[in-house]
């Protein structure tokens, strides 16, 4: 049997995944700093109230719009509306998922093999979404700011090499591709960022396709409040977000895509995505009639998680004060933090190390395509008790490891 080469993926379990594997298979309890899946994190949100939408009737009615059911886009408009962010029920197409999303955008974008730029370091996910989708992905770095000139002034941690971005234009990339605050650097795009990247889009024809998924979870109070690209008019602009991040409900598949920029290309877009979303109709209806009812409880929601993130960043900040050669890279916002551990051993042999030593699991940063063999991510979503212990054996094992003479 013959399979596309688009699936021709490496499928043996690496290292990290095989050890993990093993012990679980032993029964052991693992301290998990990756976890992701807000359902899984002891909030206290997920109630059986959320549930009240579904037995509505009008569930059982299949009335579909390539655009999404029209209650449910005028939800997002009020969403949108309370943070003055102007957009209309028609510049709105909802899919299943943020990842769907991408892939309607790559395909109303792209040819097989065009290129669209993205962050370095960033979501492992990107790349296979480029896979299947038939474009190649050409990476421009993000830096942190040790690694710069110390005249160098910048707005916080992680920053954009703007002129590095001008340089990557072989071959002629289709869409600057941002991720407002980037996953796991928790950095967003500045605002002189943001004015230089439209100045750099219009000028070589480009689009602006911006991930906003973690764009309310602000963790750093000096920066100057984050600006969302969601109705940016001055170069055409495709602004994707959902509710497995905002309203941390995953499992209810509800995603979106916003459309905007000049009047002629905004509209022709439009038109194209109609009939793209048309195709697949992947938006349920039960959720997107609930969205309202669950965009009721943001505050409830976004609150119990946004406190979460922020007291796990303030133990872990407290517990690295004193850390010998480690050091926190701190985020604009999120839901990751990286580390930047020792280089006596690569990331790897570092999360080996702490899976096999303390049942600690942290990503390698190499899963991310960082650079740097010595950083290491985090998740701050995890529940309070089982965190701080984790963390705790994170710096017993770091300061025993710099205590033994190394050969």
């Amino acid at each position: 049997m013959r399979f596309s080469s688009r699936t021709g993926w490496l499928r043996t379990p690496n290292p990290l995944a095989a050890l993990l594997n093993s012990r679980r298979e032993k029964g052991i309890q693992i301290f998990d700093l990756t976890l992701s899946n807000p359902t899984r994190a002891n909030f206290r949100y997920l109630d059986p109230k959320l549930l009240k939408p579904f037995f509505d009737t009008q569930n059982l009615v299949y009335d579909p719009d390539p655009h999404g059911l029209l209650q449910a886009r005028q939800a997002l408009c009020d969403f949108y509306g309370k943070k003055g962010i102007r957009i209309s029920p028609e510049e709105i197409f909802l899919t299943a998922s943020t990842s769907e999303a991408y892939g309607f955008v790559f395909r109303l974008l792209l040819d097989p093999h065009e290129t669209v730029l993205a962050p370095q370091p960033s979501y492992p996910l990107l790349d296979y979404l480029a896979g299947l989708n038939d474009i190649r992905i050409v990476r421009y770095p993000l830096h942190h700011l040790t690694h710069v000139r110390k005249d160098r002034v910048q707005h916080g941690g992680w920053y954009l090499e703007l002129e590095e971005l001008e340089s990557r234009r072989e071959p002629a990339p289709r869409a600057v591709l941002l991720v407002h605050p980037n996953n796991p650097t928790g950095n967003y795009v500045a605002e002189k960022e943001r004015a230089k990247i439209n100045e750099i889009v219009l000028r070589d024809k480009m689009t602006v396709l911006c991930d906003e998924v973690f764009f309310d979870f602000v963790l750093d109070k000096k920066i100057q409040r984050p600006r969302s690209f969601a109705g940016q008019r001055e170069v055409l602009t495709f602004t994707l977000s959902g509710i497995s991040k905002i309203l941390g409900l995953p499992q209810m598949k509800i995603a979106w895509i916003l459309v905007s920029g000049p009047e002629k290309e905004k509209e022709e877009a439009i038109q194209k995505l109609e009939v793209i979303a048309d195709t697949y109709l992947s938006a349920g209806t039960p959720s997107q009639r609930a969205l309202r009812a669950w965009f009721d409880m943001w505050s409830t929601i976004h609150g119990e998680i946004s406190n979460r993130l922020k007291d796990n960043l303030a133990y872990l900040t407290e517990k690295f004060k004193a850390a010998v050669n480690v050091r926190l890279l701190m985020p604009e916002g999120g839901w990751y933090v990286m580390l930047e551990v020792p280089p006596i051993r690569t990331d790897e042999e570092w999360s080996l190390l702490l899976l096999e030593k303390d049942d600690v699991l942290i990503h390698p940063g190499y899963l991310f395509d960082a650079e740097e063999e010595n950083l290491l991510v985090l998740s701050l979503l995890p529940d309070p008790v089982r965190f701080q212990e984790s963390i705790d054996r994170l710096i017993r094992r770091f300061q025993e490891t710099m205590d033994v003479p190394q050969v």
